[in-house]
């Protein structure tokens, strides 16, 4: 079993450019922004207030997941082992954290205000807990391992990939989600939801 040096180090370094992966919403966190409800010339209906909070909620949650995608650090030139198994610990643990917290408030919003978009909502859940149980396997064999060798460390890194490829999914899964237009209206009115809490688009 060899330990861990500068071919280690090259393998995270090669699993920290998924990170792009992981970044590739670069609207809103969630599907609201950029959708119009359909419009008449009737004065528009009451919105209501259940529905805002339900969307200010989800949205939040969105914000959460894109937390997870932003929290990737500059890759390790380490090739001292126990610098590489504390720095990648420390990175999966922030993911797992972020993760749990968006599945939380992810599994509250079930059942949902529409139910036609519960089908999605729990297919979002479910690609986040392969995600997290991906990216906590990993993290748990690099715990075991003392002194961490480039077998565990090799594989760890694939499965943290595959973790960052899941997280992505999830991403544009809840950017695409196909809400009714009575909830795109209560999005309108919930803060977590406003254009101002998601990055500026770019116009050419």
């Amino acid at each position: 079993m060899r330990t861990v040096n500068a071919v280690g180090a090259a393998v995270l370094c090669a699993a920290l450019g998924l990170a792009g992966c992981a970044r590739s919403t670069s609207g809103t966190a969630v599907g609201v922004e950029g959708r119009t409800a359909a419009t008449s010339t009737s004065a528009a209906p009451e919105v209501d207030a259940d529905d805002v909070r339900w969307m200010d909620r989800f949205c939040g949650a969105g914000k959460v997941l894109v937390t997870a995608a932003e929290t990737m650090g500059a890759p390790s030139t380490s090739s001292d082992p126990a610098v590489l198994r504390t720095e990648f610990l420390d990175l999966a643990n922030r993911f797992v954290g972020v993760l749990d917290t968006a599945l939380g408030d992810l599994r509250g919003l079930l059942p949902s205000p529409a139910p036609e978009v519960d089908p999605d909502l729990e297919g979002l859940v479910d690609g986040l807990d392969q995600a997290r149980a991906a990216i906590a396997s990993a993290r748990d064999d690099v715990q075991a391992a003392d002194p961490l060798t480039v077998e565990v460390y090799r594989s760890a890194v694939d499965r943290f990939g595959t973790g960052l490829r899941g997280l992505n999914s999830a991403l544009t899964a809840q950017d695409g989600l196909d809400l009714p237009d009575r909830l795109v209206e209560a999005g309108a009115r919930a803060k977590n939801c406003s254009a101002a809490a998601s990055p500026p688009t770019t116009t050419r």
